[in-house]
C-alpha cells in the first residue's frame, strides 16, 4: 500500500511539474521574435492587410512579428511550409481561405486540420480592373472582345486555384469569354504588369488601395451587392454573370502548438482589435481590404463553407479551369 502511495505521489508532482512548465512557458512567450509567414510576394493583400493588424499586436506580445516571405503555387507553399513547422509558437501563417482547397481543386499535402486558427480579422473582395485609357467601359465591353478573340486577351492572378483565377472560371464558364492566363506571386505583381501594358485585365484582390486609383478602371467586383465606399462599382452579377467570391483571412499555427502558446497570442490579437479597431478598419480599407473580426470558432466554420464553394466553384467551372 505504502508502495501504491508513493507512486501515486510521484505522479501527482510530476503532473504538477508539467502543469507549472506549461504555465512558465505561456507566460515566457514570446521571448523572441515570431516569423510571420507570407505567402505571396511583397505588396499584395496578404502583405499589407497583414502588418496592419500585426504591427499593433507587438504592443500587447512585447515581441514582432517579422513577415517572411514565401510565395508560390497560390499560397499553397508557405500553408505546407507552416503545417510542418516545429509547433512553438515562434512561425504562424498569413492564412487565406482559398489555401483550404478540395481535391477537386487541387492536391495538397496538407488540410485545414493540420492548423490552429486564432480567429479572423479582415476579408478581401475580388476585382476586374483594367487600365483607365483602355478601350473596354465596362466589364461587358471586355468580354465581349474576349468572346470574338479566343485567347488573345490575357488577365493575371496569383495562381491557378486562387481566389482570382476562381472569379474568372465562373465568369468564363457564364460568358463564354476566353483569356489567357498570366501568373505572379502577389496581387501587387499583377498590379504592376498591367499598368506596365503586360497583361489586359486583372483579377485579383485590391493591392495597396488600386480600386481607388485614377489610373485603374474599376470594371467590377465579385460580391453579392456592391461595397460599401465603392457604390459606383458594379457586381459581376449585375452585368448578368453569377460570378461571387471573396477571400477570408486569419493567422494559424502548426497542429500541435500548445493550447497556452495559441492562447496568448489570440489574446493578444483581440485585445489590439479592442483597442484599434478603428485604425485597424481604416488601415484595412487603404489596401482594399474590409474589417471582419470572428473567434476562432467562427473563423474554422466560414473556412469550411468556403471549401464547399470552391468545391462548387470547380465543379461548375471545370471546363474553364481547364483553360489556364
Amino acid at each position: 500500500m505504502k508502495k501504491r502511495i508513493f507512486v501515486s505521489t510521484i505522479s501527482i508532482v510530476g503532473m504538477l511539474s508539467l502543469l507549472a512548465g506549461a504555465a512558465v512557458a505561456a507566460e515566457k512567450y514570446p521571448n523572441r521574435p515570431i516569423n510571420m509567414i507570407v505567402g505571396f510576394a511583397p505588396g499584395g493583400a496578404s502583405d499589407l492587410g497583414s502588418k496592419i493588424i500585426a504591427d499593433r499586436m507587438t504592443e500587447f506580445l512585447g515581441q514582432p512579428l517579422t513577415a517572411v516571405y514565401k510565395p508560390g503555387g497560390g499560397g499553397a507553399l508557405s500553408a505546407s511550409f507552416v503545417a510542418r513547422a516545429k509547433p512553438d509558437g515562434y512561425t504562424t501563417l498569413v492564412m487565406v481561405s482559398f489555401m483550404n482547397l478540395p481535391p477537386e481543386a487541387r492536391s495538397l499535402d496538407y488540410k485545414l486540420d493540420d492548423f490552429i486558427l486564432t480567429g479572423m480579422w479582415g476579408r478581401a473582395p475580388y476585382f476586374i480592373l483594367v487600365k483607365s485609357d483602355s478601350r473596354w467601359k465596362t466589364l461587358k465591353d471586355l468580354v465581349e472582345e474576349a468572346k470574338k478573340n479566343p485567347g488573345k486577351l490575357s488577365f493575371g492572378s496569383t495562381g491557378t486555384t486562387a481566389g482570382g483565377t476562381l472569379v474568372y472560371n465562373l465568369l468564363a464558364k457564364y460568358s463564354g469569354a476566353k483569356m489567357t492566363y498570366v501568373p505572379f506571386k502577389s496581387c501587387g505583381e499583377v498590379m504592376t504588369a498591367l499598368m506596365g501594358g503586360h497583361i489586359d485585365a486583372y483579377f485579383c484582390v485590391g493591392a495597396g488601395g488600386a480600386t481607388d486609383s485614377a489610373l485603374m478602371r474599376n470594371l467590377a467586383c465579385a460580391e453579392e451587392k456592391r461595397l460599401d465606399g465603392l457604390e459606383n462599382v458594379p457586381t459581376i452579377t449585375e452585368a448578368g454573370w453569377p460570378a461571387v467570391f471573396s477571400t477570408w483571412y486569419t493567422f494559424a499555427f502548426p497542429k500541435g502548438t500548445p493550447k497556452e502558446v495559441v492562447d496568448r497570442f489570440s489574446t493578444a490579437q483581440k485585445k489590439t482589435i479592442e483597442k484599434y479597431s478603428r485604425e485597424i478598419s481604416e488601415g484595412l480599407r487603404k489596401v482594399d481590404m474590409w474589417p471582419i473580426f470572428m473567434d476562432r470558432e467562427a473563423t474554422v466554420k466560414e473556412f469550411q463553407n468556403q471549401y464547399e464553394v470552391i468545391r462548387m466553384i470547380m465543379k461548375e467551372a471545370g471546363p474553364a479551369a481547364k483553360q489556364q
